[in-house]
């Protein structure tokens, strides 16, 4: 499910790197950073941040961020953990030089975009994360 938000900004071949590049996960990973976009735009409490950064830069943050949490997801359909884990670490590595407090905006924002976008997940018949390796169509589909 492809958000409006970011669709112009965050680029699928950012998450097309290496020699299985258009995998499901990839797919999974694609949408995590469209939503955690999407998430941002909306988010009145982060008006201040949108201004101190480009919708550019905060696309790359978006796609960084989705690419940080393939170790938590992978961790967690492996059973090694509960649950996926959203790690403050995955935004301060990025921005370190923000405050504690935005950071913990961007990180409260980084998990309601993550609980809605698992929620489309339940009914979604791609099945990113059950069929992982597998080839996902949508970076065709979706070429720009």
């Amino acid at each position: 499910m492809r958000s409006v938000f970011g669709y112009e900004k965050i680029k699928m071949e950012w998450f097309m790197e290496g020699g299985k590049a258009k995998t499901k996960l990839n797919w999974f990973l694609y949408e995590v950073a469209l939503e955690y976009y999407a998430f941002i735009l909306r988010n009145k409490a982060l008006g201040g941040y949108r201004k101190t950064y480009s919708e550019e830069e905060i696309a790359r943050f978006c796609a960084y961020y989705a690419k940080r949490m393939k170790k938590s997801v992978l961790e967690q359909l492996a059973g090694l953990t509960e649950a996926t884990e959203i790690d403050d670490v995955y935004i301060t590595d990025y921005y370190h030089e923000n405050s504690a407090k935005v950071n913990s905006v961007l990180l409260q924002t980084a998990c309601a975009a993550w609980d809605k976008l698992l929620s489309g997940c339940e009914t979604c018949p791609t099945r990113c994360l059950s069929e992982k390796e597998r080839y996902c169509e949508l970076f065709d589909l979706y070429k720009e």
